[in-house]
């Protein structure tokens, strides 16, 4: 044990000056970025509210666009549901908006250039006997808040339309047959959230 205690006191003994110099400069660069933190926490915070909103589906954090993909539609299928978080990190809230660029169910393209996003969206609720319904659980994301834009796509066995479920569920059957890898319905949306005006 002796023999040990001395030879760690010879290699603190041969490398004191090398250890004094890495614990000065640990120490100083510690205070130095406490000093720098501090300052730019408190000089940031003086002079705007942070503004940050992620956006993030599932685990991958997007800018503005969001895609949502449905791979299968069948009459009394089980009800499927997908969202994009909007998560507000900052100090402001913001509102938030979303429009609908393009739709694309079973190969059949419709986009911004011809169609409102308000069109399309009733074209979604209403022009199927299935139903895509998009939505947010609330207009506004406070600080600190998270919100979701959803989709949420269903149909029932009977819609209350027999020619239409039968056209639309072979027609769906049909598409997944000779395109195995493309979905169903694939639907893209621009997600937009502003600042909110703290003056008014």
């Amino acid at each position: 044990m002796k023999d040990k205690m001395n030879k760690l006191l010879n290699i603190i003994k041969k490398y004191r000056f090398f250890i004094i110099f890495v614990i000065l400069m640990l120490s100083i660069n510690t205070y130095a970025w406490f000093i720098y933190v501090t300052r730019v926490d408190t000089s940031f915070t003086a002079k705007i509210r942070s503004w940050n909103v992620m956006f993030q589906v599932h685990d991958n954090n997007i800018a503005e666009e969001v895609v949502f993909r449905v791979g299968d539609i069948y009459p009394g299928m089980i009800a499927y549901n997908d969202f994009a978080s909007i998560v507000n990190r900052g100090e402001t809230a913001g509102e938030i908006y979303f429009d609908v660029k393009r739709v694309e169910i079973l190969g059949n393209v419709y986009s911004s250039d011809n169609y409102t996003s308000a069109q399309l969206v009733d074209m979604l609720a209403n022009n199927y006997p299935f139903s895509i319904q998009l939505s947010l659980t609330n207009n506004v994301v406070s600080p600190g808040r998270t919100e979701l834009f959803s989709i949420d796509v269903t149909w029932p066995y009977e819609s209350g339309n027999d020619v239409l479920d039968t056209q639309w569920g072979m027609d769906a059957y049909n598409y997944r047959t000779n395109h195995q890898t493309a979905d169903c319905i694939t639907i893209t949306a621009e997600v937009r959230v502003n600042q909110e005006n703290l003056n008014g």
